[in-house]
């Protein structure tokens, strides 16, 4: 016969086995998917972070320079159409082993170039950036289904913020001139980044699918289909609110980060003075991304999070218009950082917010929208941010303060709309349910 005692472990066991928790697994998963995010990230930058000296070796300009990663963001928003099937038909496994190959195969076609004539060296390298950046979409958005996969709901926000941010925006500006000092060095950016693929790229078959004890109970609860997805999707205005203000927030974020070496080199900084501004964008963004998302992980606010930190995003904006000055590098460096750190802080907050406000429609269809939106934008704000250079008579020669100003104004018109945005935690509320 039970007694009272048996009664009450009985329960304490129940409990038990209803207790989630994110496995050890999880964090080597993240960690190979964080490393080859970073490695496409890089591939992207490569170029852009030593403009001149890569310009001069493929005998281009900086404007068909800038095209490199241009064609990089147009594969990304098409591709990026296709995640939701891709990430269902293929599985996450393969789907970051399909990226890391792709980067891989790039980034050795880039450094073929080194063979080529120099008039011709251009367009191998913009072929081998296009392959590279056919599986950059999967990668790169992968964030808000793995978390979801991998992660209790605590976990989600840190998770999330790894793997958005795009580690090797900040690699790339602090390496790339140091290895390229003259354009004769050049075919050494082309190496190092090919090593790095295929190094990062070695672990990824050898991983499991899925974790073996589910972190969440929304981990394996089945989606909504496809159709009644964008049936549900479109008749949501808080979500369409959201896409918007991510996907303006992150590619103006993407095109400032491409383009701003350039913008700093005119007042006499040097090379590596440049690529350090660059780097700090992404540096101070892994940081305010990790702060918000562990901040929303224990509170859950993400309205009141987001409402604080957008307006702070545009402020830093403005504020760079003032800071691009000469002889004031600790300026200009404080301007970058700012920067960084409250787009970027943004970045998790609105993908988990997109998730929550719109489920059970698949993350990876609601978080393929914003992307795909992100690298659109990206693609507008760097022709235009780039058609706003001076000429060789202004001063100084070939500045970009009026792309800074026109950055400044664009992102206090898309943030508006953060004023009414509004939704209910529903993801949230079937794990707190469950765990009750």
């Amino acid at each position: 016969m039970e007694t009272k005692n048996d009664q009450n472990l009985h329960e304490k066991n129940k409990f038990k086995e209803k207790e989630y928790k994110t496995s050890k697994m999880a964090w080597v998963q993240l960690l190979v998917a964080f490393s080859v995010s970073a490695s496409s990230a890089m591939t992207w930058a490569t170029a852009s972070s030593s403009p001149d000296v890569v310009a001069q070796w493929m005998q281009t300009d900086l404007t068909q320079l800038n095209w490199l990663s241009n064609a990089s963001a147009t594969i990304t928003t098409v591709l990026a159409l296709t995640i939701p099937w891709a990430y269902e038909k293929f599985g996450l496994k393969n789907i970051i082993i399909f990226s890391g190959l792709t980067n891989v195969i790039g980034c050795w076609i880039r450094y073929i170039s080194v063979a080529v004539a120099p008039n011709k060296r251009y367009y191998l390298v913009l072929l081998g950036q296009i392959i590279s950046a056919m599986g950059n979409p999967y990668i790169s958005s992968i964030a808000t289904k793995f978390v979801v996969i991998w992660f209790t709901g605590k976990d989600r926000g840190i998770a999330n913020a790894l793997l958005s941010i795009q580690l090797g925006m900040f690699i790339a500006p602090l390496v790339m001139p140091v290895l390229a000092r003259i354009p004769d060095e050049t075919p050494r950016l082309w190496l190092v980044t090919a090593i790095i693929a295929t190094v990062v790229a070695v672990p990824t078959p050898f991983l499991p699918k899925k974790p073996k004890n589910q972190p969440s109970a929304t981990a394996d609860i089945e989606r909504i289909h496809f159709k009644e997805s964008m049936i549900k999707l479109s008749k949501n205005p808080n979500y369409w609110c959201i896409t918007f203000l991510c996907s303006a927030n992150l590619g103006m974020v993407y095109a400032v980060s491409v383009l701003v070496i350039e913008a700093i080199s005119p007042y006499n900084y040097t090379a590596q003075e440049s690529g350090i501004c660059a780097a700090i964008i992404p540096l101070g963004g892994m940081f305010g991304g990790l702060l918000s998302g562990y901040w929303v992980g224990k509170t859950g606010q993400y309205l009141m999070l987001i409402k604080i930190f957008a307006p702070l995003c545009v402020a830093s904006y403005i504020m760079l218009i003032f800071q691009l000055i000469p002889n004031a590098f600790m300026v200009v460096l404080l301007g970058c950082l700012s920067v960084g750190f409250f787009a970027y802080a943004l970045l998790p907050l609105y993908l988990e917010f997109a998730s929550e406000i719109t489920y059970p429609v698949p993350e990876s269809m609601s978080s393929c929208l914003i992307w795909a939106f992100s690298t659109t934008f990206m693609l507008i704000f760097s022709v235009i941010l780039d058609s706003l250079r001076e000429g060789p008579d202004a001063n100084p020669p070939y500045n970009m303060r009026k792309a800074s100003i026109v950055t400044a104004s664009i992102m206090v018109a898309v943030t508006l709309p953060v004023i009414w945005l509004k939704g209910d935690l529903k993801r949230l509320a079937v794990d707190k349910q469950e765990e009750c």
